[in-house]
């Protein structure tokens, strides 16, 4: 059953140092790191742009290096977190994203509000703006104030085709937890992990990652879904999204999968 869902799983970013020697072999070339990741996953989430504009010429060079990868874009901070991007600026972001545009490689580009970011006129008006600036690219948006969480504002999403991106995150942060709502017509989860002392480590148990997929099925609703892994640290992101691949029944047995991500689920179910 699982096999037939629209479900697909991968991590918040692949170039991580600290990977090489637990998942990327010891020897493997950075440039030969998404090759390698492709192998596993067929999305990722591009985080770098968050901090720098994206360049054509990487982006193109990505595509070329894995032509049947999906990627989702994260939006600079300029968008969401500084609030103070130009047209030029969306021109010059939306020219750096044209390849994956072009081969059909894009998922979504992601907005990840801050926790200041609350729910007032101005800022749904902001919401407005933004929308429309993008309005020829698919839309995910993160919130990570609860004051929009409620049916008035999902409605408004929906009407927009804008997908809310439904997270897992430590409950110690207050951030909006789920909440397990569908709109747009593709579903967008983040895993973040649970530990409120050091965000992003954190290695989610099999019972977990069940607990998960449930509230996933919730809101298949038989649309596309795409779920990323955010507990990036030590590449656990890594072994729990095999992990639920498997839970999925969408993991190809035949892939050899390193020694040190197996480890991982080994202490995990020792500890």
């Amino acid at each position: 059953m699982g096999r037939l869902k629209k479900i697909y799983v991968g991590c918040s970013g692949f170039s991580y140092p600290e990977w090489r020697g637990v998942f990327y072999p010891k020897n493997l070339p950075k440039d030969a790191w998404l090759e390698f990741y492709k192998r596993f996953f067929n999305i990722v989430e591009l985080n770098f742009s968050f901090y720098k504009f994206p360049s054509t010429n990487i982006v193109k060079s990505l595509v070329l290096k894995a032509p049947h990868l999906k990627f989702s874009v994260k939006v600079h901070q300029k968008f969401t977190h500084r609030r103070d991007y130009t047209k030029q600026d969306v021109e010059y972001f939306v020219q750096g994203i044209k390849p994956l545009e072009e081969k059909g490689n894009l998922i979504a580009l992601l907005f990840q509000f801050p926790e200041s970011f609350g729910m007032n006129e101005q800022n749904w008006e902001y919401l407005e703006k933004l929308h429309y600036d993008f309005i020829d690219y698919p839309q995910a948006m993160e919130f990570r104030n609860k004051s929009w969480m409620n049916r008035e504002f999902y409605q408004w999403l929906d009407e927009r085709n804008i997908t809310l991106v439904n997270i897992d995150a430590p409950k110690e942060l207050g951030w909006p937890i789920g909440p397990w709502v569908s709109t747009g017509e593709f579903n967008y989860v983040r895993l973040h992990g649970r530990n409120p002392k050091k965000l992003y480590d954190y290695l989610y148990t099999e019972e977990e990652l069940e607990e998960l997929l449930k509230k996933i099925n919730r809101i298949y609703q038989n649309k596309p879904t795409y779920v990323f892994f955010n507990n990036t640290v030590r590449a656990q992101c890594v072994a729990n999204a095999i992990k639920f691949k498997m839970l999925l029944g969408a993991w190809n047995e035949n892939i050899p999968i390193p020694n040190s991500i197996k480890a991982m689920w080994i202490e995990k179910e020792f500890e």
